[in-house]
């Protein structure tokens, strides 16, 4: 039999298989299923926290999830329906490389997507590699770029630029320091911010060493008073920064905050508490607001599909805008595959060359040299406890990778 006949034939079985069912779309844990897809769906995996004290990171899966079942509720890709599996790593590295294992190994993926973490996705990059699976992780450090990594978060080099640039012209601080972790995501914001503040002829007040996983940071927002600073940069996740901001609150410190898009969620106001008030807190971000016009398409799902979801939160906009990229990638290998379902190396294949500008991912386009993510982003600020934005969507610095080293 032809390959065109084969097509023929699956095409006329998934049509009366439509009448009857919809290909059900399931989030599994570390020890779920291990459905190695056939021939009429593609596997798409990701690693992450399902349970743990970062558990609440696992709304990004149920934005997916919500994405994938609107797709596949209106043809999927050419008639090919799409499957999100997930594994249970706790956001712990020690715990990711079994779960990418079973993923590609058991489940067949086609394709990683919008899994949580880069040290958690550095310590699967090179089996990646190796198996020629492709990834677009749910991270901004700027050493997850790789042979099959490609990125959808700006580096923190350029957000970190974006914020001292913000500062120094916008808000009119004159005396700007960072608090950062000396890890894959404090580090290139450092960088970032310390290469925009040479462009503009300053310097930082203070740079601020911490460890984020300490219960007191009273030493290091005391340092962070005595340098002065009336706008500090820090970059980390809700639980993190909140921290910070409390052990701030305790000795009457309150600059302006300047954060990334990892802490801009509802979560960070609950765990700050009266330490973050209107008017001291900018973010970074990527990614447009779940109550501007653009996210119309994203909230109307939601509702329908995933009700639960907290719609202003970040990072179920990183979910939803990270399946928008992938079922972009998805599209084109489909399409390249003659409307077959193609294999993890046919759609390493198709990635370079994707370009999204749709209004929900903004300034995407991967090539052959460059794997790096969104082009542009905009500064959200904090007004009785919503998040509203405060500046456009911009060009971000051309930060030079030099600039890290």
């Amino acid at each position: 039999m032809s390959r065109s006949t084969n097509r023929r034939s699956r095409r006329t079985a998934l049509g009366v298989a439509s009448l009857l069912s919809v290909v059900s779309l399931a989030a599994c844990g570390s020890d779920g299923d291990s459905d190695a897809g056939s021939d009429t769906e593609i596997i798409v995996g990701a690693y992450g926290p399902l349970t743990g004290p970062a558990a609440s990171l696992s709304v990004l899966y149920d934005a997916q999830k919500a994405y994938y079942e609107e797709l596949n509720a209106n043809g999927g890709i050419d008639g090919l329906k799409v499957k999100l599996v997930v594994k249970d790593d706790q956001l712990n590295p020690a715990n990711t490389p079994a779960a990418a294992r079973q993923l590609v190994e058991s489940d067949k993926a086609a394709l990683l997507c919008g899994s949580a973490g880069s040290p958690t996705t550095m310590a699967v990059k090179s089996y990646l590699e190796q198996r020629k699976v492709g990834i677009v992780p749910g991270a901004g450090s700027s050493e997850l770029a790789g042979e099959t990594s490609f990125l959808l978060v700006p580096d923190y080099l350029q957000l970190g630029a974006q914020l001292a640039e913000y500062a120094a012209e916008e808000a009119g601080a004159t005396k700007v320091a960072i608090a950062y972790t000396d890890d894959s995501v404090g580090q290139p914001t450092l960088a970032g911010a310390k290469w925009q503040m040479e462009q503009l002829g300053l310097e930082l007040v203070a740079e601020v060493a911490f460890n984020g996983t300490a219960p007191d940071q009273s030493a290091t927002v005391a340092k962070l008073k005595d340098s002065g600073a009336d706008f500090v940069i820090i970059n980390n996740t809700a639980p993190v920064i909140s921290q910070v901001f409390k052990a701030a609150e305790k000795i009457g410190f309150a600059p302006t905050w300047g954060a990334t898009w990892p802490s801009q969620t509802k979560a960070l106001l609950e765990l700050a508490g009266s330490s973050l008030e209107t008017g001291n807190i900018v973010f970074s971000t990527p990614f447009v607001l779940g109550t501007s016009e653009a996210a119309a398409d994203f909230r109307r799902v939601l509702d329908e599909r995933a009700p639960d979801v907290d719609q202003t939160d970040t990072i179920a906009m990183l979910g939803w805008s990270v399946a928008d990229a992938c079922t972009e990638v998805l599209k084109r290998a489909v399409e390249a595959n003659d409307g077959e379902v193609p294999s993890s190396e046919e759609v390493v294949e198709s990635m370079p060359g994707t370009t999204l500008d749709d209004g929900v991912v903004n300034g995407l386009a991967w090539t052959e040299e460059d794997h790096s993510g969104q082009k542009k982003a905009m500064i959200v600020g904090l007004e009785d406890g919503e998040f509203v934005e405060l500046t456009e969507f911009d060009d971000l610095p051309d930060v030079p990778v030099s600039a890290s080293e």
